[in-house]
């Protein structure tokens, strides 16, 4: 993705907060990597009778933290579903709808990271726990909300700060 800063120390602070971003979207990555193997226990327990009860619960906080540790990333990569109707049709609008989107991306990474922290507080002053065996508190896997709350907040940043101003993944004619 090119990207053009009028400020070299801007596309510098961009390309730290992508750093991180990134790292989170590495994070996620090990962890799906890593998924298939609690799965595969469960299966050869249950094979021999004793099928394990936290595999089921745990790996679906997982894959909840996966999609949301990897999100602000996929900002970055354009993996993301976008409607480009209006930069396409009016390139010279590109750069100011870039820096829109990049207003919304905080916006919403704004939202969901105070919303999620005032539950997962919350939840953790209550001591709320699932409703399983397991009994796992709460909190523990609503975290993912305001993890993926900061990455997409971190990546909005980044982008208003200098702005996409090419889809690579985009088809071209």
């Amino acid at each position: 993705m090119t990207q053009e800063a009028s400020h070299p120390a801007l596309a510098g602070i961009a390309a730290g907060l992508t750093r991180v971003t990134r790292a989170l979207c590495v994070a996620s990555a090990v962890l799906a990597l890593l998924l298939p193997l609690p799965v595969l226990y469960e299966v050869l327990m249950d094979a021999v009778g004793s099928p394990p009860i936290w595999v089921f619960e745990t790996t679906g906080y997982a894959i909840i933290m996966i999609a949301f540790a990897a999100g602000g990333y996929g900002l970055h990569t354009g993996h993301h579903f976008r409607v480009s109707l209006l930069p396409d049709r009016f390139p010279h609008l590109a750069k100011p709808l870039a820096r829109f989107s990049a207003v919304l991306q905080v916006a919403f990474g704004l939202v969901l990271l105070v919303a999620g922290s005032k539950q997962v507080h919350i939840d953790f002053v209550q001591d709320l726990q699932s409703d399983t065996l397991l009994a796992v508190p709460q909190y523990l896997p609503q975290m993912a909300f305001p993890i993926g709350g900061l990455v997409i907040t971190l990546q909005g940043i980044a982008h208003l700060l200098v702005p996409p101003m090419r889809r690579a993944h985009d088809a071209r004619e």
